[in-house]
This record gives structure tokens, sequence and C-alpha cells, in this order.
């Protein structure tokens, strides 16, 4: 399992590595593979980022059994709309600082809940791993797709 500093110097890192892709991306407009823009992708990084607080008490409850793909895509949606007119330097901002707070969150849990195993969808894993998926994984996924410009 990931350990708990492990973890925070991670979620630091992942906010690290998107506010850099971030800045240097070209095209802010550019239509990706799917329904988002580049914008679109880092507003949906920049809105989750320091929301790790909020979430993690949510997990190995029932809070999140009933939330389906089709919630998640319909709250990305309102939430990139409603930052349609934030900044790519507000949002770098935001990236860097919710990082921060998730990360500081992070370094305040329990180790021992850390490792309480969830079930969240088809993950059954660690609290700790699924944390890892969603605020080191996840922003990196979307900071890589919507950076990538080269046909190699």
């Amino acid at each position: 399992m990931i350990e708990k500093q492990e973890l925070a110097d991670g979620i630091r890192f992942a906010g690290r590595r998107a506010a850099a892709a971030l800045e240097h991306v070209p095209d802010f407009d550019r239509q990706l593979a799917q329904e988002w823009t580049t914008a679109d992708a880092f507003r949906h990084i920049a809105s989750g980022a320091g929301a790790l607080a909020g979430f993690y008490g949510m997990l190995g409850t029932d809070a999140l059994e009933s939330f389906s793909n089709e919630d998640a895509a319909s709250g990305n949606d309102r939430t990139i709309e409603g930052m349609a007119e934030v900044s790519r330097e507000q949002l770098g901002a935001m990236i860097l600082e919710g990082s921060e707070t998730s990360a500081a969150f992070v370094e305040t849990l329990d180790e021992d809940d850390l490792a309480t195993v969830v079930t969240l969808g088809d993950y059954r894993m660690p609290k700790a791993e699924l944390v890892a998926q969603i605020w080191i994984h996840h922003p990196i996924h979307h900071a890589y797709e919507a950076s990538q410009r080269w046909p190699l």
C-alpha cells in the first residue's frame, strides 16, 4: 500500500505536473478525442484538486453507492461550464493550491484508516490506494491527454 507521506507527495507532484502542462500547452481550446477541450480538461483538474477532504469522509459509507457514471458526467459538465471564464493563470493557481490542500489533508489522516479496505464501484482497495487513483493518476491522465500534441 502507498504510504501516507508518499501519497501526500504524489498529490503535490501531480498538481505541479498538471500546472506545468497547463502553462506550456499551446492551444487552450483544442478539441480532444472526447467532448472536452484542453481548457475543459484543466477546468476539471482544477475543480477537484482541493476536494479530497470532502470526498474522504464518504469512503466506506453508503454515500457513494448510488453515484453513477452519468452522475459524474453531469457534475463534471456543470463544473466545467461554471468555470468557463476562469483564466489559464487562475486554473494553474487552483490546481497548485488545491493539490496542496489535499496533500496537507492526507498528512492529517491516520495510517490505519488509510489502510482500511473499501469498495467503490469495481475498486476494492485500501483508502490510500483509492485516493492515489483519484488525486494522483487521474489529474496526470487528464493533463497528459490535454497537452499531448505530437503524432509519433
